[in-house]
């Protein structure tokens, strides 16, 4: 769904949304009122509901290693067909309970739980965080403290990944000509593991954005030693990219998944 929404028109999507754009909002600002009246209770453990708004985004689609994401994944969860996923690069304005800060991580596309609207599930094979990495570790993630950068100059996107204040990722995009960019909105299920020797949990995040969709993906470089964790992540191809100039999102508490097996 949402690599549909990236690279294709927005004409018909901007019909239904601005016609329902009073009430989205209306329903948006509500959730963010009931999330101040649970943030105090929640944000100091970290576990959500909250609300995160001025984020950017820059996302390259990937297709990676199998040998290595099958060995990254947690019992239960399967690689989609195609071994695609993601690079996130991101800044954030922060929000209540929640302070500004600046990401970057690896994903990989799942088969099983996707979103209600019908995007992939993804999990994060690796991460690095501006704020403390306490938060995506008790989620099973491997996450390093590090800094994130993304500037725009013109078509341009760029990102960096520091760590230690090394750079160790480097990615760019080119945004369209026609700079086919609309609003648009939609949920992402990522699934976690806070205990490896536990039950999967999933975290949902629901997100209202501005999109520039059939953007070019120009670079996704990993420049880290072989034996570096982040290594075995080095993309194989670079599919799609796109960037969100305006997003918000809200994340849920931990919830329990029920396997079919179960």
């Amino acid at each position: 769904m949402l690599e549909w929404l990236y690279n294709n028109n927005y004409s018909s999507l901007n019909e239904g949304i601005m016609r329902n754009r009073a009430s989205l909002y209306f329903a948006t600002l509500l959730i963010s009122a009931m999330v101040l009246l649970l943030v105090p209770l929640t944000a100091q453990a970290g576990d959500g509901p909250y609300v995160v708004r001025g984020n950017q985004h820059m996302l390259i689609g990937i297709v990676l290693d199998e040998a290595a994401v099958r060995a990254a994944l947690p019992k239960g969860l399967e690689p989609a067909d195609g071994m695609t996923g993601g690079i996130n690069v991101y800044k954030s304005g922060g929000g209540e309970g929640v302070a500004a800060f600046g990401r970057s991580y690896i994903w990989v596309d799942l088969k099983g739980f996707d979103s209600i609207s019908g995007s992939k599930a993804r999990y994060i094979l690796w991460s690095a965080t501006s704020t403390d990495p306490g938060k995506l570790k008790r989620a099973g993630y491997l996450v390093v403290k590090g800094d994130t950068v993304l500037k725009k100059d013109g078509a341009q996107v760029s990102g960096s990944t520091v760590v230690d204040g090394k750079q160790i990722m480097k990615t760019a995009i080119k945004l369209a000509d026609d700079k086919k960019c609309g609003p648009a909105t939609g949920s992402l299920n990522y699934p976690i593991l806070p205990d490896r020797a536990g039950k999967l949990m999933m975290i949902q995040y629901t997100f209202i954005a501005t999109i520039c969709g059939g953007a070019s993906p120009v670079v996704a470089e990993i420049m880290v030693d072989a034996d570096h964790p982040l290594a075995k992540f080095k993309p194989t191809k670079m599919t799609w990219a796109a960037f969100a100039p305006d997003l918000s999102f809200a994340g849920s508490p931990m919830i329990p998944i029920k396997m079919a097996s179960e």
